[in-house]
């Protein structure tokens, strides 16, 4: 079994010598293993330092080490996904190198992965929570308010405070990658590929500083709510329909008011007041349903696949026939994607009996701009 360490370079030199010792013993002591087959890949995200040359260095080593430079710095989700699409193995690591995230954790992972394997449903993925948020009480306050604000709008929920460090199948990473979005919000994405998750906790360290400002934290939260969820255009036109509806009730109010009853008309601040509200409201359902309009040409453009975990049958199928019964594009646990009854095999390994390649690095080569946060 071949397991895969993943990770990003961002002014990371001073931590990668100790990633590099404490990585490789915690998993040789999970596996029972000192020649365990491990692979790392470090993806060099336009870093300023010489984080890249140090990892020249560990490419000398016998352990199989690669190096992904990217051309800029296009963003730690970005060089997340990048890096996810170089791996080999059957399990993949995902850990951050600056060693805030413990790579001792790797082998609780393993365990509660190899556990869940006796259970009904086995997990695909374990990740880590923190015990406690880090931070002060404003960035403590800020972000449950940011996890229930997005749990509450998305139909993705994903768990507060959640960690990059995780251990995934082959499967899971296969289709974790056939998302295809470049504003990314990795958190919802690994919630949205679905399979069981299993969640850990786990302590992590703070190492001091951050480059993660509130216009940037504001800015990934607008950006994961918008790409996730079309609520808040239900509410515009929501709110636009109930402020016309209450406004056209009372222009009626005042027009019953003086041909039927003959009172007096209320002229000035009321009547116009009214009117406005009414036009207001009208405008709001508006732009309301022109965004609904907006938000569906989103999601086609996004074209999500649907991800086929299982298929189970009583009868011996043909592997070259996995079909979708829709017009979506499906992948499916074997690596397959079906598309109206027709499949490409874009991987032909088994991710148990083989090492599976989880992209190609044409594909990892290719990311576009993006303008999701920098590197913390």
């Amino acid at each position: 079994m071949l397991i895969s360490v993943v990770t990003t370079l961002y002014r990371s030199s001073p931590h990668l010598e100790e990633f590099y010792r404490r990585t490789l013993e915690a998993v040789r002591s999970a596996t029972g293993n000192e020649g365990a087959d491990v692979e790392l890949i470090f993806v060099d995200d336009g870093s300023p330092d010489d984080s890249a040359v140090k990892v020249r260095e560990f490419l000398q080593r016998p352990t199989p080490a690669t190096l992904v430079e990217l051309s800029r710095n296009f963003g730690h989700h970005r060089a997340i996904l990048t890096g996810l699409s170089f791996a080999r193995g059957d399990l993949i690591f995902l850990i951050d190198c600056d060693l805030e995230e413990p790579p001792e954790l790797f082998g609780e992972m393993l365990r509660t992965l190899e556990h869940s394997r006796s259970e009904t449903a086995p997990a695909d993925v374990v990740y880590a929570v923190p015990h406690r948020r880090k931070g002060g009480l404003f960035e403590q306050v800020s972000g449950e308010l940011f996890y229930r604000l997005f749990n509450s709008l998305s139909d993705v929920q994903i768990p507060n405070n959640w960690m990059i460090c995780r251990l995934m199948t082959a499967r899971y990473v296969r289709a974790l990658l056939s998302h295809h979005e470049r504003e990314l919000f990795l958190g919802g994405l690994f919630g949205i590929t679905g399979f069981r998750q299993v969640a850990i906790t786990a302590e992590k360290r703070h190492k001091g500083s951050t480059t993660w400002t509130l216009r940037r934290k504001l800015k990934v939260a607008l950006q994961a709510v918008t790409a996730f969820s079309a609520r808040p255009l239900w509410l515009l036109a929501g709110i636009g329909s109930l402020i016309s509806a209450a406004s056209a009730i009372a222009i009626l109010y005042m027009i019953v008011r003086v041909a039927l009853l003959g009172m007096p008309y209320q002229a000035g601040w009321a009547s116009t007041m009214v009117t406005i509200s009414f036009f207001g409201g009208l405008n709001l359902l508006a732009i309301g349903i022109v965004g609904l309009y907006v938000a569906q040409v989103f999601a086609e453009v996004k074209g999500r696949p649907c991800i086929v975990k299982d298929v189970q049958a009583n009868f011996a199928r043909n592997p070259s026939t996995t079909a979708a019964t829709s017009s979506l594009s499906c992948i499916s646990g074997d690596g397959k994607i079906a598309i109206a009854s027709a499949s490409a095999d874009v991987l032909s390994r088994s991710p148990l009996d083989n090492v599976p390649a989880n992209g190609d690095a044409a594909k990892a080569g290719a990311a576009g701009p993006a303008s999701e946060p920098r590197h913390a």
